[in-house]
């Protein structure tokens, strides 16, 4: 994978909590909502995203470098937390992509507050559950079962499977899941009320997907669109769960050419 260029890391206090932020660019706003697994993490897909925009990757309270406040208890909790970040930041709009569970967050954002997104990128979404899909369970894989669930290169699976992290990076590595696993073990992974509001995410929508995606796989893609009938679906050949990984160049070329649209 093409190496990122080192973005700005910035240290912001929003209502007491600590939260770890990197940006890099210029020109309209764009924040990105991280997956499970990418708190703290800069990927090429983001640098190559600052070629036309301000990105902002912070990482969720709790995830990452975060802090971890008592109240944060479900998704909604994320969502005004973000609204709080954007107001502080001064940004009454912006281009909002969610990747996996920063997806179903950023679609909860985008229900409740379409007035603060411009566009709405959503890259292989948690949120809606799909009654003939069954989710591998996350909180019980190990790496090299989350690598296979993850990517469709065979060569970066035996390479990100055969990994031994760090003392360090382990205990980040649980922290991450013990607050996902607060926000998203019952039910697991899914909002059952989303979809009931689902349409008032007025706002442009882009679907991106994986072809080879073995965690949510592209059937629930069809379920994203049952409920944003307006929103256009790109499936990424040679590409699992992270296309925004496996397929960085492309997915972000995808993703700006959308944002840039009239």
């Amino acid at each position: 994978m093409v190496e990122a260029s080192a973005p700005e890391e910035l240290s912001l206090a929003i209502h007491g909590i600590e939260v770890y932020c990197q940006r890099q660019g210029q020109g309209e706003p764009l924040l990105v909502l991280h997956d499970e697994d990418g708190a703290s993490l800069w990927r090429p897909f983001y640098a190559q995203l600052a070629r036309r925009f301000d990105v902002r990757v912070p990482d969720h309270p709790g995830f990452g470098r975060s802090g971890q406040p008592e109240w944060l208890e479900r998704v909604q909790d994320l969502v005004y937390h973000y609204l709080d970040l954007l107001d502080m930041l001064g940004l009454e709009r912006v281009h909002l992509v969610g990747q996996s569970f920063g997806g179903w967050l950023a679609a909860a954002l985008a229900v409740g507050h379409p007035e603060r997104v411009r566009k709405l990128v959503l890259i292989a979404p948690a949120g809606l559950k799909r009654q003939d899909v069954e989710v591998p369970d996350l909180f019980v894989m190990s790496p090299e079962q989350w690598a296979q669930a993850m990517f469709h290169d065979e060569r970066l699976v035996a390479e990100l499977g055969a990994q031994r992290p760090s003392r360090e990076q382990l205990e980040r590595q649980l922290r991450d899941r013990a607050t996902l696993a607060r926000l998203a073990w019952n039910p697991y992974l899914h909002d059952p009320q989303l979809p009931h509001w689902l349409h008032r995410a007025r706002v442009p929508t882009l679907l991106v997907w994986g072809q080879e995606d073995r965690f949510l796989p592209l059937a629930v893609s069809e379920t994203w669109q049952q409920h944003l009938p307006r929103a256009r679906l790109a499936v990424m050949d040679r590409a699992g769960h992270l296309p925004q990984v496996e397929q960085a160049e492309a997915t972000a070329r995808l993703v700006t050419e959308f944002l840039e649209e009239g």
